[in-house]
């Protein structure tokens, strides 16, 4: 499970869902996307940082990132 932290009005969020979902994996994987401002802790957290993808072990993918990092860190 991966998770792609966001928050609305958000071109750099728009561009890195795109992204994600045009890399080439070996597996399919389950994304699911966060949007920050639900969230008090996350928005203080993220604020400033999104988009951030983050697996399940809590590893996080910070932007800037393309294609390559990101399947990098999916495959890992």
């Amino acid at each position: 499970m991966f998770y792609l932290l966001t928050k609305p009005h958000c071109p750099l969020c728009k561009e890195a869902l795109l992204l994600l979902n045009q890399i080439d994996l070996d597996e399919s994987i389950e994304l699911s996307v966060v949007d920050i401002c639900s969230d008090e802790r996350l928005q203080k957290e993220y604020g400033w940082l999104v988009p951030v993808l983050v697996d399940a072990n809590d590893n996080e993918l910070r932007w800037p990132f393309d294609a390559q990092k990101a399947k990098e860190f999916i495959e890992s």
